[in-house]
């Protein structure tokens, strides 16, 4: 009897202290801004695979490119190179793709749906096709040295590209209500 009340004090303790560390408004911030940087990394990166998979490139990434994120106003401008430009915006729809997917896939389906419901069953299908097709690009230019090492690289990276958004505004969010 001693040992279970000696357990479910030390239980309850864990509890009140985990608790404290989790409604910190500091530690919210700084998980939150750090999963926003991390996001922003494994977004960059997941442009880059998917570019290389559009260029049928075998290369594995080395760096986090931030060049990556001028892209879109060389497309704009006309200054993109010709040779990259396709590889480019395939790189950059499927990222877009990715964030509707975790942020407001209910609304984009419920609203390309109005147009047409078969358009909104396809562009849920077609998105899950491209972003398994992406998986692929993020297994296929990940380095390591073995498959689960590549394996183990593509579902960090592709799970803070999709997550990493919305989980670093939430902790934001929450350490400002717990002030």
């Amino acid at each position: 009897m001693a040992g279970r009340n000696v357990l479910a004090n030390a239980q309850s303790q864990f509890n009140r202290v985990h608790h404290k560390l989790g409604s910190s408004p500091l530690i919210n911030w700084i998980l939150g801004v750090s999963s926003l940087f991390f996001w922003g990394c494994a977004s960059v990166i997941q442009i880059q695979t998917s570019e290389y998979l559009a260029m049928g490139a075998q290369t594995r990434v080395a760096n986090v490119s931030w060049g990556v994120l001028l892209q879109p106003w060389l497309m704009i401008t006309g200054q993109a190179p010709i040779g990259f430009a396709t590889a480019w915006l395939y790189g950059w729809v499927v990222e877009l793709i990715t964030l509707i997917f975790a942020l407001a896939l209910s609304v984009a389906v419920a609203k390309i749906s109005v147009a047409n419901p078969k358009l909104g069953r396809g562009f849920l299908y077609c998105g899950l096709l491209l972003l398994a097709l992406n998986s692929y690009a993020d297994y296929s230019s990940s380095p390591g040295t073995s498959p689960l090492v590549q394996f183990l690289i593509a579902l960090a990276v592709g799970m803070m590209a999709v997550c990493g958004l919305p989980l670093s505004i939430g902790l934001i969010e929450h350490g400002f209500q717990e002030l």
